[in-house]
């Protein structure tokens, strides 16, 4: 997806967002449950983009939950705190996903079958393996649903990073054939 296309999906569901901060607030379970029942998976991830838009990461949790009076029973909240934490305190320190690498995802990636989605980092890996195997350029981008171009730009850097690093590569796809008479 286009950032232009995760825009717009951003700003169709600018109403959906709303609407779910009307049910939250005042809907039930079950108005939250129907709300959310019909979005598909972008969807609910493009509200949930929004709905972060939505909330200032400065200001005092207490402040921003002081509209919560009951608890999930439906009973009075008798909570008296003095919590001068911001929202922002409260967020736990992101996970950097792109460290984390799923070899086996990279293989099944490469492989016949269906299209696996892989991070930045195993997309990497996966053309450098890609190539090194023999795969044409426009076999490896088929199936990491990349460009032929963006695959040989890939290509390129990995072979600069693997003599930056003093290791040997290939200085072709080993499948491309070259100055052939």
């Amino acid at each position: 997806m286009t950032a232009e296309q995760r825009g717009d999906l951003a700003e169709a569901m600018l109403p959906e967002a709303a609407g779910l901060v009307v049910e939250v607030h005042e809907g039930s379970a079950d108005d939250i449950r129907l709300r959310l029942q019909g979005l598909t998976r972008h969807e609910l991830e493009a509200v949930a983009v929004v709905l972060a838009g939505l909330a200032d990461p400065d200001r005092g949790l207490k402040e921003a939950l002081s509209w919560v009076t009951f608890d999930e029973a439906g009973d009075p909240l008798d909570r008296p705190s003095d919590s001068k934490r911001t929202v922002r305190e409260v967020a736990p320190a992101r996970r950097d996903r792109s460290r984390v690498v799923d070899l086996v995802a990279v293989d099944r990636a490469l492989s016949p079958g269906p299209k696996v989605v892989l991070c930045r980092d195993e997309r990497r890996i996966a053309v450098e393996r890609g190539i090194r195997r023999g795969m044409s350029y426009d076999d490896v981008a088929d199936r990491l649903s990349m460009d032929r171009d963006a695959v040989k730009q890939a290509w390129e850097r990995a072979k600069r990073r693997a003599r930056s690093e003093g290791r040997w590569i290939p200085t072709a796809p080993v499948g491309e054939i070259r100055n052939v008479a």
